[in-house]
């Protein structure tokens, strides 16, 4: 069942529509059923060759129809399948085979008479949305359709036209199982892609916001500010500056170039502090995808980060490799380096260089040997020219 709205969580769509489903199925009988009485209040009842026996049974469906529809609407759906819903069709071949009973032959095509006919019609309804497989639909509303031919179309043996209307009315019940079956599957399985596709989203919204934060955390340090001396104080400042503007123009939405030289230099100058070596000159035509730019630009800013957070002081070389179909950005440091067995990842190597580079169609390769340094290997896919 969906988390109720206002505890910070949107109900389920799918929930919703097994709901649904339910209402629909609880409205058509109650219209069958306000149909049956209508009709034996208009004279039908005095067709009936048992006017007892008649009335007794559209009691007892009507009883039984409304504990079932408050039991489905307190369940809020109607899966899986339980003693309840197997007891309405019991109860359906129960007015349908013994309509000799009470129904004279020639009364049993008009369905203000034969009551039983449209309200077994909203059980074949109710078994095709909660039976799992087709077989079992066409079974259940078969096994009707048999019972309803013997007692409507077999005692019609001297009317061809009546015995054709009723064996075609048989029809009917795996007519509209069938229908259904798969009308209530194709709405479910749109809800569970709505759910699963609203899920990856919120994981996305929540990963992108964690990446957001990893990014900023450098600039929160106000201590290491405090500490620093004029230049790497004026160094940081303008850090902070580069990164403001940069956050401002994606608040904005006027930053988001996709070429690849423009992205680059943008996130080097979020690094001044670094003594980044010549960078291999890029052609200002290539460009990158839109996901893939901003992935790659959040894994660059990172690579930089850990220089600067672990191998402060140390040399970076940042090189481009430009192929037909991807893009590959190398920063290599001589810093201390590290043993990559014993330590474990941090969420920039794991998420930003990992799982987001892969959501992209690129990878994140970390290569570390402690006294030899670190080298970041970016690869994304580049945009196919026309």
């Amino acid at each position: 069942m969906s988390v109720p709205a206002g505890r910070g969580r949107i109900p389920a769509t799918k929930a919703g529509v097994e709901l649904a489903l339910v209402w629909a199925f609880v409205g058509i009988r109650a219209f069958d059923l306000a149909q049956a009485a209508v009709a034996l209040a208009a004279g039908s009842l005095r067709k009936s060759s048992d006017p007892s026996l008649d009335i007794g049974l559209v009691i007892a469906v009507t009883a039984e129809s409304i504990l079932l529809g408050r039991w489905l609407l307190r369940r809020g759906s109607m899966l899986p399948f339980a003693w309840p819903i197997a007891a309405d069709l019991g109860l359906s071949v129960l007015v349908v085979a013994s309509s000799p009973a009470y129904v004279p032959a020639p009364g049993r095509l008009d369905t203000w008479t034969m009551w039983a006919y449209p309200v077994t019609l909203s059980t074949m309804l109710l078994l095709a949305a909660v039976l799992t497989r087709l077989s079992q639909v066409l079974a259940a509303t078969g096994a009707l359709a048999i019972i309803y031919t013997t007692v409507v179309a077999l005692p019609l043996a001297g009317d061809v036209s009546s015995r054709a209307t009723a064996i075609v009315n048989a029809f009917a019940f795996p007519g509209f199982g069938t229908v259904a079956f798969f009308i209530s599957r194709l709405v479910r399985n749109l809800a569970s892609t709505a759910d699963t596709a609203r899920s990856r989203v919120a994981e996305l919204e929540q990963q992108h916001s964690r990446a957001v934060v990893h990014d900023l955390l450098t600039y929160l340090r106000l201590d290491r500010f405090a500490e620093a001396d004029d230049r790497t104080r004026a160094m940081m400042i303008a850090q902070a500056q580069a990164k403001h503007d940069q956050m401002r123009s994606y608040v904005n939405g006027t930053g988001g170039t996709r070429d690849l030289r423009e992205h680059m230099n943008a996130v080097l100058r979020l690094h001044p502090s670094l003594r980044i070596g010549p960078v291999i000159p890029v052609e200002s035509d290539v460009l990158l995808p839109d996901d893939a730019v901003e992935q790659l630009g959040h894994a660059l800013d990172t690579a930089l980060a850990n220089v600067e957070q672990h191998a402060p002081g140390s040399s970076v070389t940042v090189t481009v490799q430009v192929e037909a179909d991807r893009v590959a950005v190398t920063v290599q440091d001589d810093g201390p380096g590290f043993d990559q067995a014993s330590q474990p990842s941090g969420f920039g190597i794991r998420e930003i260089l990992g799982r987001h580079l892969d959501e992209v169609g690129g990878k994140g390769e970390v290569h570390s040997v402690p006294g030899r340094g670190t080298q970041v290997r970016i690869v994304v896919p580049r945009e196919q020219q026309a």
